[in-house]
């Protein structure tokens, strides 16, 4: 569909025609309380043009009236077919009408591959980068309830990892960004039966149609022919599925959590306490220790089956993961072995809320959760705080059970508080002068995931400010263990 865009007016009335039609109670729970719980925050929507992000802008639109002023509409032309500036123009005008900002990107056209995951990173990098340089905490995603069945099936055939089943997920945190996919719950049908019958065109993509890229043959094929096979709703069984998958992937992390802070020990795993929890939980644990080390994303499954057969045979283990670097059991211990010369200092560690970590140069970390108080709130955000001593933190959602500590490797970034973007350690402790005899021994604090959050002499990590509405801030403090006494 290709018709004239509806006037001002019009758009608002059939924006409204849909809320009707697709109110809140319709979105996943999720999605909808992330995006009421920004307040008066910033929120972008991607829009390609096509129906699912028409549908999602004009829902949004509508939904959150008191947030116009802050919505932000984001498009990419990757170039790639004759008619892909129309779409441009399509979301540049239809955003002009709803009175909402607009900023599009466009492909460099450098790219030496041209498939779905390459496309799709380039987009959503560009994306993440807008949303990190102007502040915007959350990005609305306009994917449907055929997608998570897509997804399902397209992983379900590489054997993805119960992880990698729960996506799309109506709420996924990417860096300091939230994406937010409110209607993982209506299906492809409604929305562009809805969108007809109010007379509201979108853009197609006539890719989409292309037998060459694999999910548009699931979608074709595949999920076409399930659909007429099953007896029931396979959609909303398919994304039933996707919630209890992800309700079990929250306990798991939750539950590998509480176990590191018994398996994670000088820098290693220690094999007998790992050989004590579910495999589940071991397989996890093992991944965000690697993660740890920002080796992660070279493991293989198989390589990965070899460790846990280790763990359970208690065998010898000699595993090269990476040109640079092995896994070995050394001791009882399963250690990282990088072949690269190593620069002074120790291990990863990880210290429970309460409990100080003793670091070798006789400093110390530990971290508590306070209760604020208007007093607390108005020192943090006036900045009366002494970064090379203490960091207070937004708690999102519980606070952790435990945090990690390491000093610093090649190629560590992060963003602290009021930087426009990431940059690496080893820049940000020159600009800020930090001494270059002790850089090697500084702690870098870390969340489970691996994410710098604070470094003393440095702000905390943008992603975990403190914004003033908290009721419980996580207090981390730094200093010489005498202090202790």
């Amino acid at each position: 569909m290709t018709e004239q865009l509806p006037s001002e007016a019009e758009l608002r009335a059939l924006s409204n025609k849909l809320l009707a039609s697709f109110p809140l109670e319709r979105w996943h729970g999720r999605a909808s309380r992330a995006i009421k719980d920004t307040g008066d925050g910033k929120i972008a929507v991607a829009c390609s043009g096509g129906a699912d992000s028409t549908f999602a802008l004009l829902m949004i639109h509508a939904a959150f009236a008191q947030c116009r002023e802050s919505i932000h509409v984001l498009h990419f032309n990757h170039r790639l077919r004759p008619d892909s500036d129309d779409d441009e123009n399509f979301v540049a005008q239809l955003a002009e009408r709803l009175d909402l900002q607009c900023s599009t990107y466009r492909s460099a056209g450098s790219l030496s591959k041209k498939d779905e995951g390459t496309l799709r990173n380039e987009r959503l990098n560009s994306f993440i980068e807008f949303c990190q340089r102007s502040k915007t905490d959350l990005m609305i995603q306009g994917h449907n309830q055929d997608d998570v069945a897509e997804t399902i099936i397209w992983r379900l055939s590489r054997g993805s990892s119960p992880q990698g089943l729960c996506a799309p997920r109506p709420v996924h945190k990417h860096g300091e960004v939230h994406i937010v996919r409110p209607f993982i719950t209506i299906n492809r049908e409604d929305i562009r039966s809805s969108l007809a019958e109010v007379k509201m065109p979108w853009r197609e993509d006539c890719t989409n149609q292309s037998s060459a890229y694999l999910r548009n043959r699931i979608r074709m094929n595949g999920l076409r022919l399930l659909k007429d096979d099953v007896d029931r709703d396979l959609l909303g069984g398919m994304s039933r599925s996707r919630d209890l998958l992800e309700e079990q992937e929250d306990a798991v992390d939750e539950w590998a959590k509480r176990a590191q802070i018994d398996c994670i020990k000088d820098g290693g795993i220690d094999a007998i306490e790992l050989s004590k929890v579910p495999v589940a939980i071991r397989r996890r644990i093992i991944y965000d220790w690697l993660s740890g080390e920002s080796i992660a994303a070279a493991i293989t499954s198989n390589q990965m089956e070899e460790i846990l057969e280790c763990i359970d045979s208690g065998g010898k283990l000699n595993l090269s993961i990476s040109p640079n670097a092995k896994i070995g059991r050394r001791k009882g211990l399963l250690v990282l072995e990088n072949d690269k010369p190593k620069a002074s200092g120790w291990p990863l560690c990880a210290f429970p809320q309460n409990q100080p970590l003793y670091l070798p140069d006789k400093n110390f970390i530990r971290f508590t959760t306070l209760k604020t108080t208007p007093d607390l709130i108005s020192r943090i955000l006036s900045g009366q705080v002494d970064a090379s001593r203490e960091a207070f933190f937004a708690t999102q959602g519980s606070p952790p059970l435990v945090f990690f500590a390491r000093t610093r490797h090649p190629g560590d970034a992060y963003r602290p508080i009021g930087a426009p973007g990431k940059k690496k350690v080893k820049n940000w402790m020159i600009d800020r002068k930090l001494d270059s005899a002790n850089r090697d021994s500084i702690p870098l604090i870390m969340n489970s995931a691996g994410e710098i959050i604070w470094i003393p002499g440095l702000p905390p990590a943008e992603s975990h400010r403190v914004q003033g509405s908290e009721k419980m801030v996580i207090h981390l403090t730094y200093g010489h263990s005498a202090t202790l006494l």
